[in-house]
């Protein structure tokens, strides 16, 4: 019959032995748990960096847009000012004949008309003082 030390000797052995087997699945539990983080920790930084190119992306397009914008809105100015500047000139054609459609001279050159007494004709004399 085993002896009474004999048997809580073994018997604190044992409690030894399943002390260490659960302080070893913590441990492996522990190791399993910080593989799972570090993967969800690349697939963070992947989605991360994804999301980093898409925006580096959408600012280029941005800037592209607003380039066209710009040059979209300056066309409209140099159509509107050509228009502009198009109408002034057509004024040219019509004004500038009939002005010099006496004789061929130049407004400066027509002479005033007068009567046989020298006085000019059809000018209004202001006489009030």
């Amino acid at each position: 019959m085993p002896s009474p030390a004999s048997i809580t000797a073994g018997a604190s052995s044992l409690w030894q032995q399943g002390q260490s087997q659960q302080v070893q699945r913590a441990a492996d539990q522990a190791a399993q748990t910080a593989q799972s983080l570090q993967a969800q920790a690349r697939d963070a930084r992947a989605v991360a960096d994804r999301a980093q190119d898409d925006a580096r992306s959408l600012e280029m397009k941005a800037a592209q847009a607003q380039a066209t914008a710009t040059q979209a809105n300056l066309s409209v100015q140099t159509s509107t000012a050509f228009q502009s500047m198009q109408a002034s000139s057509s004024d040219v054609y019509t004004v500038v004949p009939k002005l010099i459609s006496f004789d061929n001279k130049l407004p400066a050159q027509i002479s005033t008309p007068t009567s046989s007494t020298g006085q000019i004709i059809g000018s209004m004399i202001n006489t009030t003082a």
